[in-house]
């Protein structure tokens, strides 16, 4: 069902860390479950992962997917943080009290979390398995990693793309601070462009999503979108959700979901998330490094050198050679 390349290369070396162990780019061999979508316009995309992901791999792909189910899926640093919280008091009528009182890391699980940190004492696999429906599920695998039930029972799925422009300074940094990267800026940047970094590529894992767009049950947003008019994007994701609310309602969430608030939210800024990395890592995080940073639109402009910006935009533009989709600016 899946094969498993492993990445000896230096560059790829030179950007694995301890906390997660050497990487593997991981393929699935029979694409005949997925969206005809995507297997009618090539083979769905594979991912680089570590290899302890070889042990939970079929377990995720056999996973019991539940028609109420609400799956947030998104690249890494792609606003999925952000979408999570949107979509979780979204659907259960704006109770922010619970929200509050239970850390998102509890209301919405990170699926393959244990399969990328060894060392994490639970199996979050079994956690999503035996929580109380309906589920939110965060998961950053691509869609030929994802359980295959999702293509027949059809759950809820949401779905949010970031420019990679953005995604790659914000990644490096995710890196760094959560685990424990300590190479070279540039360093970093190049494997992203050779695809050798965790979770990468980020281009096709969109576009397959991108290509199931307009079934019934996905919502595909942008970061961008999500920044820029908030407002709209609510009223689309109520719609979605079949849920009303009143302006007020909806501009109170939009306050909420501030950037501003946001991050100094201990229940959905991930703070909890901090903490454990470092425990588990034995990174010495930054006291002034937050999990949600800057949270912008084109801040790549201010940490990438010129040089660079050419050769990722080229990098995108071969990526979506062909495709009508654009990520937006």
């Amino acid at each position: 069902m899946f094969t498993y390349k492993p990445l000896t290369c230096d560059l790829a070396k030179a950007v694995q860390v301890p906390v997660n162990g050497p990487l593997v780019e991981v393929h699935l061999t029979d694409h005949s479950d997925l969206p005809v979508s995507v297997t009618n316009r090539r083979k769905a995309a594979y991912t680089v992962l570590n290899e302890s992901y070889q042990n939970y791999a079929e377990r995720i792909r056999n996973l019991t997917v539940h028609a109420d189910d609400l799956w947030v899926i998104t690249a890494p640093k792609c606003g999925t943080t952000w979408t999570q919280e949107m979509m979780w008091l979204l659907d259960h009528n704006l109770d922010y009290q619970r929200a509050n009182e239970v850390n998102l890391l509890r209301r919405s699980i990170f699926l393959e979390f244990s399969t990328l940190v060894p060392s994490f004492e639970q199996d979050t696999i079994e956690l999503v398995d035996r929580m109380e429906r309906p589920r939110h599920i965060k998961s950053h695998l691509p869609m030929a990693l994802l359980p295959k039930q999702l293509w027949t029972v059809r759950p809820r799925i949401v779905y949010c793309a970031r420019n990679p422009k953005d995604m790659v300074t914000s990644f490096y940094h995710h890196y760094q601070h959560l685990h424990g990267y300590n190479g070279s800026k540039e360093t970093f940047f190049e494997a992203i462009l050779q695809d050798l970094v965790m979770y990468q590529p980020q281009i096709p894992h969109t576009l397959d999503f991108w290509s199931i767009s307009n079934e019934p049950n996905v919502l595909f947003l942008h970061f961008e979108q999500m920044k820029r008019n908030m407002y709209s994007v609510l009223k689309e994701a109520s719609a979605f959700l079949g849920k009303s609310y009143t302006n007020q309602q909806l501009q109170s969430l939009e306050k909420h979901l501030s950037f501003d608030v946001m991050k100094d939210n201990n229940s959905a800024n991930h703070s909890e998330l901090l903490r454990m990395m470092k425990s588990m890592s034995g990174v010495d995080v930054d006291k002034d490094f937050q999990f949600m940073r800057k949270g912008q639109v084109g801040s790549h402009r201010e940490e990438l050198e010129p040089e660079y910006i050419t050769r990722l935009t080229n990098y995108i533009e071969q990526g979506l050679k062909g495709c009508t989709f654009q990520f937006m600016e």
